[in-house]
């Protein structure tokens, strides 16, 4: 049969060698002879990427390449992609032995270097039309029958397993879990992989897809007879036990035990995981996974790779889901409410300042604690919202106190995380300063060390431009994070706050105190400012005092009170 010469032109060519110049000459020399799609790259990984999700005609391969030679290459391609697409080696090399590896491995012919362009160019036309021809001749009907069956089975396979993993899917969990619930007792695991999104970021979706293929085949040979895997999303699993083998938590350590080693990289990937009883937790299949999921998400929260459900689970996603939905309204219906904490100066019991902390009383629900709603806060984005507001609210109260007469008085204000990332931090202190007219110097911003170590130069930017407003800045919760003294240095802080963690059990914990130490000593070695939180004892002052600390807080000098006590307690200090 004819192959058309339109048909040879069109013929799309991927050209692999770690030289560029062998890549561009191979690339003009076919441009020339009229070739109108030819692809060229210098990375066989890149090429292995492109061939197995683009269609190529011919493939021009070189083997002598650092990282991943032309021999890996032909091992490392599917048969499919063997059985479409010749491969013509490209190698200097004469010996007998390299070229029967190359043609073992499934390479079509030679081309030698350096190029010879006549010979070059009759052997890829070769190549491209052999295979075209090939494909022609090719018995259409038998080949029609096969396309339908292997369709077919693809369709049966789609519908019950998974694209990547090829475990059993959805509809192979809900088949399985309703056989299971029929007449047998067990436990189903709901668990999610986590560090495969940083996996695809640095090394792209084939090593992820990879991996999780990996984490799949662990968790099946993990599996115990009569148990069953199955891929639930792209990082999820569900496991199903039978009644006589009910270990999960091992058979979920053993499988995350060792590295994961794909295409040469070793992938370090953790997990969570939640599970239920059944029939105890639920005789419907949905309601156990959805159960599983919750015990999961616990899991995840309190930081442990593991949770088995209860009720109290339900009861406690309940009050979040409720809690969530009432803080979205809680500044217009009035009921969050802005407390101050004294600072004194820990020389004379002199009120210096006041942190500005968040309260919420809700007209059902009563006090709802800053450690309930806050993190909920933070994982919807409302605290971005809450935390203007409590911007202004303090700038607007501390002013009062100013024109009252405590013109000294600095008030600190937390900028959580999200608030620090998500929003313009120095045009909201801006706004907050200029609509109440505190001064700037009134102002202490706090920020936690795990805000600014996400992105330290977004961080050395956003203070830089706070100090220039005149703003006091300061790392709250110092000593629980990264603790470090190189970016100390380099970020325009004025004070470290000693966590409260710290100095609860400084007068009796040694450990404590030589923390408490080092701090202090850091601080005053870069000409810092620091305050102690959580002070409750005269030993914790003097201990504090003793070490150089100059500022503290805590109930031992008064707990936090609305803005009217603590008007009432500022003129009270000042009477006496």
């Amino acid at each position: 049969m004819f192959i058309s010469e339109e048909k040879i032109l069109a013929a799309r060519i991927l050209t692999v060698d770690d030289n560029p110049v062998n890549v561009a000459l191979l690339r003009d020399m076919l441009e020339a002879e009229g070739f109108r799609d030819v692809i060229g790259t210098t990375s066989p990984f890149e090429a292995l990427e492109m061939l197995a999700s683009e269609q190529f005609d011919l493939l021009l391969l070189d083997i002598r390449m650092p990282g991943m030679d032309g021999h890996q290459v032909l091992a490392r391609l599917p048969d499919t992609v063997k059985s479409y697409v010749p491969v013509i080696v490209l190698t200097a090399q004469t010996d007998p032995e390299t070229r029967m590896r190359a043609l073992s491995g499934g390479a079509r012919d030679f081309i030698s270097k350096p190029f010879d362009t006549t010979e070059a160019t009759q052997r890829i036309r070769n190549a491209i039309e052999a295979q075209l021809l090939y494909a022609q001749h090719r018995d259409q009907a038998v080949m029609l029958e096969r396309e339908v069956e292997k369709r077919t089975a693809e369709l049966r396979h789609m519908a019950t397993h998974h694209s990547i993993t090829g475990l059993p899917n959805r509809a192979g969990v809900r088949h399985t879990l309703a056989e299971y619930l029929h007449d047998q007792r067990g436990r189903l695991v709901f668990l999610v992989v986590d560090g495969l999104g940083a996996v695809n970021d640095s090394l792209g979706h084939v090593v992820g897809e990879q991996a999780l293929r990996s984490v799949g085949e662990r968790l099946s040979a993990a599996c115990p007879p009569g148990g069953f895997v199955a891929s639930w999303s792209n990082n999820e699993f569900i496991v199903i036990l039978p009644p006589d083998d009910q270990d999960w938590e091992t058979i979920c350590d053993t499988a995350f035990a060792r590295p994961f080693a794909v295409d040469g990289n070793e992938l370090v990937l953790d997990y969570a995981s939640g599970s239920v009883q059944f029939p105890q937790d639920g005789d419907e299949g949905d309601l156990l996974i959805q159960r599983a999921g919750l015990a999961m998400f616990f899991a995840r929260q309190r930081g442990v790779p593991s949770c088995a459900f209860n009720s109290e689970l339900e009861d406690t996603a309940r009050r979040r889901l409720q809690l969530e939905r009432e803080l979205r309204g809680a500044i217009e219906r009035r009921e969050l409410q802005v407390y101050y904490q004294p600072k004194v100066a820990l020389s004379d019991g002199r009120v210096v300042g006041m942190e500005a902390l968040l309260r919420w009383f809700h007209p059902e629900l009563g006090f709802v604690s800053p450690a309930q709603f806050i993190p909920i806060a933070e994982e919807t984005g409302a605290i971005v919202g809450i935390g203007e507001w409590v911007m202004r609210q303090a700038c607007a109260d501390t002013r009062a106190w100013h024109l009252a007469g405590f013109d000294d008085l600095v008030v600190a204000v937390n900028v959580s995380g999200r608030q620090f990332e998500a929003t313009d931090l120095t045009g909201t202190v801006l706004s907050a300063l200029k609509e109440s007219g505190l001064p700037a110097s009134a102002l202490e911003v706090e920020i936690t060390e795990t805000a600014l170590m996400r992105d330290l130069e977004r961080a050395r930017t956003v203070l830089g431009s706070l100090r220039d407003l005149g703003v006091a800045l300061a790392i709250d919760d110092f000593g629980t994070g990264y603790s470090s003294l190189a970016y100390l240095r380099d970020l325009a802080i004025d004070t470290l706050k000693v966590d409260q963690s710290f100095v609860r059990d400084l007068t009796d914990d040694t450990d404590d105190q030589a923390i408490v130490r080092a701090i202090l000593v850091m601080a005053q070695s870069l000409g810092l400012s620091t305050v102690a939180e959580g002070i409750e004892t005269p030993r914790h002052t003097d201990f504090l005092r003793l070490h150089g600390c100059t500022l503290g807080q805590g109930y031992l000098y008064a707990k936090p009170m609305p803005a009217c006590d603590f008007s009432a307690f500022l003129n009270r200090q000042r009477q006496g």
